[in-house]
């Protein structure tokens, strides 16, 4: 029992804080306007207790790029977590390996990056043979938006 009610003290001193933040926030974004101010708590406070219930590298990750701004945190977390779901489903090659190494925890960036670079690796092999890709391969390795750069730039 003192157990849960540690945990629930915590818990609302951590969002009595967390709020402060927000208005604190909004203080700084919207100093002249009080209709703005109270909107922008609001919609904060909102997001912030949604923001609260996750958990995770993703989570972590959004809290250190974006907090105090608790919305962009929330969207973050979301569209970073959309991103991972997708790439769990996604076939395992070159390109994707390449774009990890590249993108690491950037999940958005990780999707963004593979569709670009399969997309150039396909042009590349309805374009050119294989033997006329090989210098450029050599000095670009497995980035073939780059390869393909400079096939068009015949160098």
């Amino acid at each position: 029992m003192m157990r849960i009610f540690l945990s629930l003290a915590l818990l609302s001193l951590s969002l009595s804080v967390f709020a402060d933040t927000q208005a604190d926030y909004c203080a700084s974004k919207w100093p002249n306007d009080a209709e703005m101010r109270g909107y922008c708590t609001s919609e904060q406070r909102a997001a912030a207790r949604q923001f609260e219930q996750a958990s995770g590298p993703i989570r972590d990750a959004c809290a250190r790029e974006w907090l105090p701004d608790a919305e962009m945190a929330l969207h973050c977390y979301r569209e970073q977590s959309a991103a991972s779901a997708r790439l769990s489903r996604d076939a395992s090659d070159e390109v994707s390996a390449y774009c990890r190494d590249e993108w690491s925890s950037d999940h958005e960036m990780v999707e963004h990056c593979i569709d670009e670079q399969r997309a150039a690796r396909d042009r590349l092999k309805s374009d050119y043979s294989d033997s006329a890709v090989a210098s450029c391969r050599r000095e670009w390795g497995r980035d073939y938006e780059m390869i393909e750069y400079c096939m068009e730039e015949g160098m």
